[in-house]
């Protein structure tokens, strides 16, 4: 059993067989996550997962099983040896391909999940407005802001619907957590993705946390937007799934991340 780095989340491990390699994650019980908690955390990744692999434009870890430690859960996928992702195109035109996958009518998915440690809601609903909605108020709702940022972040709730007027949003699906951490490629070159957050969502809520941190070239964007077109007011929408992201670091990691989401919420309530 080799221990691998990377995770912030979860303990990983590659368990060697006779015949077979595994990538192994775990969870132990602590203040934040109760045993049970764990193992939903580990349920809802193998269902992102699956969902994933069922509209055959990615690849991804096939996983295997779920199971209870003594004081937690861990999580059995296929092992796919990783390289640095190089094909950044390719991996535009897959992306695309994924949100362009026909779905369900209705926006959120069979079991709410986690962003990161982060239980995410998602519950079904027939608008895209509703779940972010939903989504957002639970985020402030960790955060409990006090002040100006309750009210700034009070006002951007009951406004949200203005940030969508005129477009016809249908269901994609979307990775959830697809930052440059979250990407590879196997031996072929092909990318991988991994570790998602799943959800029948907006698309463009995808591009937030891959813009926030980097990691993606122009040729991505370029061929992600050759097969989905950027709509009027993305860059405005795009701030608005920054704040999602940021607020839920604020929650995971500390204050360090407040002023940053002070910043968003006065930008798009300006």
């Amino acid at each position: 059993m080799t221990p691998v780095s990377g995770g912030c989340i979860s303990t990983a491990h590659i368990v060697e067989t006779s015949d077979q390699k595994y990538f192994v994650k775990s969870h132990t019980a602590d203040s934040f996550m109760t045993k049970q908690m764990c193992k939903s955390m580990f349920e809802a990744e193998l269902h992102g997962l699956n969902a994933l692999r069922h509209t055959h434009t990615i690849r991804v870890p096939q996983p295997l099983r779920v199971g209870d430690l003594s004081s937690g859960a861990f999580l059995i996928l296929e092992y796919i040896p990783l390289t640095r992702l190089r094909d950044h195109r390719k991996l535009g035109h897959q992306l695309a391909n994924l949100h362009l996958f026909e779905g369900p009518s209705q926006f959120g998915f069979d079991s709410n999940n986690y962003i990161g440690s982060t239980m995410q809601p998602n519950g079904w609903h027939d608008t895209w407005v509703h779940l972010l909605q939903e989504r957002l108020q639970y985020q402030f709702d960790c955060a409990q802001f006090t002040g100006h940022m309750k009210n700034m972040a009070d006002k951007l709730i009951r406004r949200l619907t203005q940030f969508f007027k005129g477009l016809d949003i249908r269901p994609s699906l979307v990775h959830g957590d697809l930052w440059a951490g979250n990407c590879a490629a196997d031996s072929s070159g092909e990318p991988v993705v991994f570790d998602p957050a799943v959800y029948w969502g907006h698309h463009e809520a995808e591009l937030s946390i891959m813009r926030m941190f980097g990691g993606f070239t122009l040729d991505f964007y370029d061929a992600y937007h050759e097969r989905i077109p950027r709509a009027p007011g993305f860059e405005l929408r795009a701030q608005i799934y920054e704040l999602y992201h940021t607020v839920n670091h604020y929650n995971m990691f500390g204050s360090g991340y407040l002023d940053q989401c002070q910043r968003l919420l006065e930008r798009i309530l300006q």
